[in-house]
């Protein structure tokens, strides 16, 4: 059996993950807001993921709504905690919701935040890339932005990602 209603999500944010969610999904959320895309090059991505974060909250996102992801290297407040072998105190402080969050896409399966900053600073192994995309797309319940190269969108998501990436609005956050 399926599960053909999808509500986690709005629709506008359902729509940039539905080449990678399979035949049977219908997306039954509200419209939503826009998704928003900063095209960059792949090595300014986690800068500019940065300033999106810090852009939302000066919009009024309140910062426990928000994940910064990344599809490659890890943030390095997200290092500083698997450095120090500090998972428990990672999760515990993700599960306290009490700041932004920060990890990456194959550890965030299953969670969800308000507002995900996906930050595509390229990717290890470029067969896994369907799968990251999918998880990182998906974790937004209200807002998504996804910052990264077209072109590297292009070559992991297929046409079906920039064909849906070319209906978001393109926003430059202020630094």
């Amino acid at each position: 059996s399926h599960i053909d209603d999808h509500l986690r999500n709005t629709r506008k944010i359902a729509g940039t993950f539905k080449p990678f969610a399979g035949g049977h999904f219908t997306p039954r959320g509200s419209t939503g807001l826009p998704v928003r895309v900063v095209d960059c090059p792949t090595e300014g991505a986690l800068g500019l993921a940065e300033n999106c974060l810090n852009a939302l909250i000066d919009e009024g996102w309140a910062n426990n709504q928000i994940a910064l992801l990344t599809t490659k290297d890890r943030h390095p407040i997200h290092l500083d905690y698997y450095e120090r072998g500090a998972t428990e105190e990672y999760w515990r402080d993700f599960h306290a919701n009490e700041g932004e969050f920060y990890g990456h896409v194959l550890g965030f399966k299953g969670l969800e935040r308000s507002v995900v900053v996906l930050c595509v600073n390229g990717f290890k192994d470029m067969s896994r890339t369907r799968e990251q995309l999918y998880v990182g797309l998906s974790r937004a319940r209200r807002l998504l932005v996804v910052v990264g190269n077209s072109g590297l969108l292009e070559e992991a998501g297929g046409r079906e990602l920039t064909v849906a990436l070319s209906r978001a609005q393109a926003w430059t956050p202020a630094p």
